[in-house]
């Protein structure tokens, strides 16, 4: 019996490569085949003759599998799989395990057992990282739009191509040298050196740019956006410049680790130094696409609409993650899974899920005049303008030349959309800031 047990547990897993290659193909299929819109787990297990639970394996890089399962799934994208697509891990179980051995501390990071789409995104982040050695990503969005779930699935991804990797949130707005103290600790240990710690903050940054260079490290820094100033004189809040100091390091020396930040607001730092030719990037996430919303949806419970209301409310909504889940909870809630009464107050522009408001008044409160001047007239508009159109009627001429900057500040923020040279609001931010103006701007 225990002879049977060990070789059940004799399986292979994707190597990034092979990962990267399947993810290839597979995106390339969905664009020719399914109008760029992911396959379901269904729809994969109708075309390679696997079970669900397989795909969902393969596709996560988190337990292994038969190696007769890669074979299938890559023979149905037209691949085959050479030697160095897959590998078998050290450690046969769940592979979640390795984080346990003091190179990975993934402290209270969120939960991605469920995790919908953004394989396009995983590529480029991915690419940044591994290929082009970027030091400093930044990735970006709008609240509830899926910047730490992302950047944790991405980290599950990478993380063998790393000797240690520290998640750390800023959510309660940790002093710079308290953070460094704690991240150098961990760094230092996981690494086997000596646990001596500079006392100033000039000290720890130092010693922690030391450890970036000589090993190569992966740092997540969630919820930046907490420590940034809501005043245009000052990037950072009080007391917390030290992190300008410490991204300007990470992005201008060189090294051979990479820090990834997610924010709602691009650091001053990050806007400054990125490039197409730079080793500083950023990237604005968007919306999940149709079928990625609706499959989050179902996840929720039983839905009944058409399929073009399922386009309609998911688009009108931007496909943010977080606000998806609220509008399905309340759709439960209050119209018993018919989203047919919920368009029905869409078409109306009334919001009418409580949450999303209160999700969306954390950014809008720390604009400036100015910028809520232009949030407002483009809710009153409704329709995408210019920059010119936007200067000559949105604030009185005394603002004016402060109109470029406000636009820029809104787009860094992530609360205004941009195609072409004209400017627009998501739908749903639409509902609220007309919400607020109605209100009278309180």
């Amino acid at each position: 019996m225990q002879h049977q047990k060990c070789r059940r547990n004799r399986g292979v897993i994707l190597t990034l490569k092979g990962w990267n290659k399947l993810q290839t193909a597979k995106a390339q299929a969905e664009w020719k085949n399914n109008a760029g819109e992911s396959f379901s787990l269904e729809e994969l297990s109708d075309c390679t003759h696997l079970a669900l639970h397989t795909i969902s394996k393969i596709l996560r890089r988190l337990e292994t599998v038969d190696k007769s399962s890669l074979q299938s799934i890559f023979a149905a994208f037209n691949l085959v799989l050479c030697k160095d697509d897959y590998t078998r891990p050290s450690a046969p179980e769940n592979l979640e395990v390795r984080g346990t051995n003091h190179q990975y501390d993934w402290q209270k990071s969120p939960d991605v057992s469920v995790f919908y789409s953004r394989s396009q995104e995983l590529l480029q982040l991915q690419h940044w990282i591994l290929e082009e050695k970027c030091r400093l990503v930044a990735l970006l969005g709008i609240g509830g739009i899926g910047k730490s779930t992302l950047a944790v699935k991405l980290g599950l991804q990478i993380k063998s191509e790393f000797e240690v990797l520290v998640w750390r949130s800023l959510q309660n707005a940790p002093l710079v040298e308290e953070q460094l103290t704690n991240i150098l600790q961990f760094c230092l240990r996981a690494l086997g050196k000596k646990m001596v710690l500079p006392e100033s903050f000039d000290g720890k940054l130092s010693k922690l740019m030391e450890c970036l260079r000589l090993h190569r490290c992966l740092l997540i820094l969630d919820n930046v956006e907490t420590i940034l100033s809501s005043t245009q004189d000052e990037q950072y809040c009080p007391d917390y410049e030290g992190y300008g100091q410490l991204l300007k390091c990470i992005g201008e020396v060189t090294h051979s680790s990479c820090v990834l930040v997610t924010s709602r607001e691009k650091p001053q730092e990050i806007a400054l130094l990125e490039g197409d030719r730079s080793k500083v990037k950023s990237f604005q996430l968007k919306g999940l696409e149709s079928t990625a919303g609706k499959e989050l949806f179902q996840h929720k419970g039983q839905f009944t609409g058409t399929e073009e209301e399922w386009q309609v409310l998911i688009n009108h909504y931007g496909g943010n993650p977080l606000v998806l889940k609220i509008v399905a909870a309340g759709t439960q809630q209050l119209f018993n899974g018919k989203i047919t009464p919920v368009l029905q107050y869409v078409e109306q522009g009334i919001l009418i899920f409580e949450q999303i408001g209160n999700l969306l008044s954390s950014q809008f409160q720390r604009l400036s005049v100015v910028e809520k001047e232009v949030m407002y007239w483009l809710a009153i508009n409704r329709e995408p303008v210019s920059l010119t159109e936007i200067a000559a009627d949105t604030v009185t001429f005394t603002y004016q030349h402060l109109v470029p900057s406000a636009i820029k500040s809104l787009l860094q923020r992530s609360l205004i959309e941009k195609s072409g040279d004209r400017f627009f609001l998501q739908p749903f931010v639409m509902e609220y800031v007309t919400q607020q103006l109605v209100k009278g701007g309180e």
